[in-house]
């Protein structure tokens, strides 16, 4: 008996799963290189492969799908960074690893880099998305704060201290992430190395 028949862009289950991760995978390197308004449904569909049914399908909408393609780039990039501090407690130890991790990323992963940026400038300007995005920014936020928990009080006194610590650690790797699509990879060692410097203790 031949196979029944299946309506036109609905795959099987287990073919659901490798097309959602090929159209995260190919939504990642459109949005990190033009941007949420300058990437269209139907070139995601084109690389992956699809129509553009299937997409909507899938995410409901092309903001469901940067949401979805934002979550995933945050939950494997602050997956790597939080293994990189996994058991230190020293928190010049647990800064350096971070910094490692970045420069790793930025090299290895540039388009999760550009997608981490893309959802930072979104998340401020976009009415749309900004609520279904506020909450990879607390993710990352907590991260920068389980560091600066790390930190003595000499260098973040008090509750206020900590708090203000986790704040200029989120700048500071923020401005490195957007740093890291502008700048060649030498270059940006070369900042990663600098910024070292700077907020080594004397």
């Amino acid at each position: 008996m031949s196979e029944p028949k299946r309506s036109p862009g609905r795959p099987k289950a287990a073919e659901g799963l490798d097309t959602r991760a090929e159209l995260l995978a190919v939504a990642r390197a459109l949005f990190s290189a033009k941007g949420y308004a300058g990437t269209s449904v139907s070139e995601v569909g084109k690389g992956a492969g699809v129509s553009v049914p299937v997409i909507y399908q899938r995410f409901g909408s092309k903001a469901g799908l940067f949401v979805a393609t934002g979550e995933d780039v945050y939950d494997v990039g602050l997956a790597r960074l939080q293994a990189s501090i996994d058991g230190l407690e020293d928190f010049d130890a647990a800064l350096e690893a971070a910094l490692r991790e970045f420069v790793a990323i930025s090299r290895t992963e540039p388009d999760m880099t550009g997608m981490v940026v893309m959802v930072l400038i979104e998340a401020e300007r976009s009415r749309e998305l900004a609520a279904d995005l506020k909450p990879m920014l607390r993710d990352f936020r907590a991260f920068c704060s389980a560091i600066a928990a790390l930190a003595p009080e000499s260098r973040a006194p008090g509750t206020r201290g900590q708090r203000n610590l986790a704040l200029a650690l989120e700048s500071m790797f923020s401005g490195l992430m957007v740093s890291s699509t502008l700048s060649k990879p030498a270059d940006f060692r070369a900042l990663v190395d600098a910024m070292r410097h700077l907020v080594a203790p004397s």
